[in-house]
Parts: C-alpha cells; sequence; structure tokens
C-alpha cells in the first residue's frame, strides 16, 4: 500500500530535526515534508510555499497536516488551507505524534478519525514520571 503524505508545518524548521529523531526510533521514513515558516517570511510568502508543497502531494482521504503550536502561524495556515484543500489539521506536534502519524501512513487515507487516534494516542503518552516515594 502506498504511504500517504504527511507534511509538518513548524516555525524555524524543528520539524525535519524531530524527523531525524523519529528515524532513529523506526528507521528509514518516506513521503513526510515539512515547511518551516522563517522569521523572514511574510504571512503571504509563507503561504505560497506551503500551497506550493501541497500542489506537489497526491493523497486519499485527506492529506494530514501536523503543526507545531495552536494558534501560532503555522497551525493558522494549515486552518486556512482547509478552506481550499481535503486537510485534517493536528497541533502540538512533538515526536511520539510524529511517530503515530508514521505508522498510520499505509492506512489508505487519514480520516478524521484516524486524526483522532493519532490525537488519543498523543494524549496517553504525556505523563509525568515520578518513581514512588520511599516511606
Amino acid at each position: 500500500m502506498v504511504k500517504q503524505p504527511i507534511l509538518i508545518l513548524t516555525h524555524n524548521g524543528w520539524g525535519l530535526e524531530l524527523l531525524k529523531s523519529v528515524q532513529m526510533i523506526v528507521g528509514e521514513i518516506s513521503n513526510v515534508h515539512e515547511v518551516a515558516l522563517n522569521a523572514e517570511d511574510s504571512l503571504p510568502e509563507y503561504l505560497e510555499r506551503v500551497k506550493t508543497q501541497i500542489e506537489q502531494l497526491e493523497w486519499q482521504e485527506n492529506l494530514l497536516i501536523l503543526t507545531d503550536i495552536k494558534g501560532g502561524t503555522p497551525s493558522n495556515v494549515a486552518l486556512r488551507l482547509s478552506k481550499d484543500y481535503k486537510v485534517v489539521a493536528i497541533s502540538g506536534l512533538c515526536a511520539s505524534m510524529l511517530l503515530e502519524a508514521v505508522m498510520k501512513q499505509e492506512t489508505g487515507g487519514f480520516t478524521r478519525g484516524i486524526a483522532q487516534e493519532i490525537h488519543k494516542a498523543v494524549v496517553d503518552s504525556c505523563q509525568l514520571l515520578e518513581l514512588p516515594i520511599k516511606q
């Protein structure tokens, strides 16, 4: 089955570094693309670069877009793009989110239900780590 594309939108390109970290866990990853928002980018410039990347991708169901910070420019651009493209976007990008998304690339398409599964996996992975206190 074809791996569905994942588009990562982050500030200053840290999504690419996150991708490298996840590759340490699962090995080679394909069909994951990042469009970094750089400090010198205007909103229209960034939006155009993201649109250019989207136009190069082929997907089933929805294009999965992962963004870093809810309310930040990359997330706002993802929301804006949902008017013109079939996308499902999730904010709060972290290693567990990217890992879960990569593991679901071969499901035949990113549906809203699969996006909810990715979101739940991320919430479940966020834990306060503590050793028991000896009495």
